[in-house]
């Protein structure tokens, strides 16, 4: 059996591990709070800075994407495979989707659907 001193490992835990993993955080009024590593604090902060919240945008979104028949139009990737497969121009109106279900509070669980994305009508009035 191995013994281990003790106060030798309480030593490099208190100087070594602590030292090495601190992460400075700043805390601004009610603001929420979030412990991650230096670089995702920039990252972050970068990105507060340079962009508009959602709440702050003059859009009101009432519900998601509305196909009229989502078994036509949500399909799978072996039915996405196949379309592609059989008409390689396919893949630029076949993109990924996730359903309010996908979602959760802190990520997403992407469940490998696509959406047949056909325009909608306002192609030359320059909407995406």
């Amino acid at each position: 059996m191995t013994k281990i001193n003790l106060c030798n490992f309480c030593g490099y835990f208190r100087s070594g591990f602590i030292r090495h993993s601190t992460v400075k955080i700043s805390f601004r009024n009610a603001d929420s709070w979030i412990i991650v590593s230096p670089i995702e604090q920039q990252i972050r902060a970068k990105t507060e800075r340079l962009s508009v919240p959602l709440k702050n945008w003059n859009v009101k979104i009432y519900r998601g994407i509305l196909t009229g028949y989502n078994d036509a139009f949500i399909i799978d990737r072996t039915k996405r495979d196949e379309l592609i497969k059989a008409d390689p121009k396919s893949a630029e109106i076949i993109r990924p989707i996730l359903r309010g279900r996908d979602i959760n509070k802190y990520g997403y669980t992407f469940s490998n659907l696509w959406l047949i994305n056909t325009h909608n009508g306002v192609k030359e009035k320059g909407v995406k």
